[in-house]
């Protein structure tokens, strides 16, 4: 399937919180992935919990930032919410924030289906897409957005891409 962004959206800058670590995508499709146990540690240690009182707007936060060479190299990737500008320091263990900057975005809606296979699947179309001419990812701060009540097994997600 050769998918194409269902909108291009003109977004402002925003702040999310949460925990993150630097994988590469040659380690996520090998198997030796740090991603899905990052959600596993998101929600075992009930990082939105912890955050709840400086939550803006309701729904989870993929988002992928720190390109080290585009698509090519290591990049960090953090699980998050979306909080005020204003949160305070907060000292829970190793949360941090980033602001993902304002940007030109096409936005990718997944399948319904069962969440990881489908955000898996277009993220794979997400890269053939961009490589065809005219389609320039920026690598400013890319996020996948799941809504608040997104079913693990019948969900979809909106897949957020920084272009020039």
């Amino acid at each position: 399937m050769n998918q194409k962004p269902v909108r291009i959206e003109e977004r402002p800058s925003f702040l999310l919180a949460g925990i993150s670590t630097v994988t590469t995508n040659a380690a996520e499709l090998s198997g030796a992935g740090k991603i899905g146990k990052l959600y596993e540690r998101f929600y075992a240690n009930r990082i939105e919990a912890q955050l709840g009182a400086h939550i803006l707007s309701p729904g989870l936060y993929g988002c992928y930032f720190n390109y080290e060479q585009g698509h090519l190299g290591t990049y960090e990737v953090m699980v998050g919410v979306h909080v005020g500008e204003s949160m305070p320091i907060i000292h829970v263990e190793s949360v941090k924030t980033f602001v993902v900057p304002a940007a030109k975005y096409a936005v990718f809606v997944t399948e319904r289906g069962p969440v990881i296979e489908a955000v898996q699947r277009t993220w794979g179309e997400i890269w053939q897409w961009s490589q065809q001419p005219g389609n320039e990812r920026i690598f400013t701060g890319d996020f996948e957005y799941y809504g608040s009540n997104v079913d693990p097994d019948d969900g979809q997600v909106e897949i957020y891409i920084a272009i020039r």
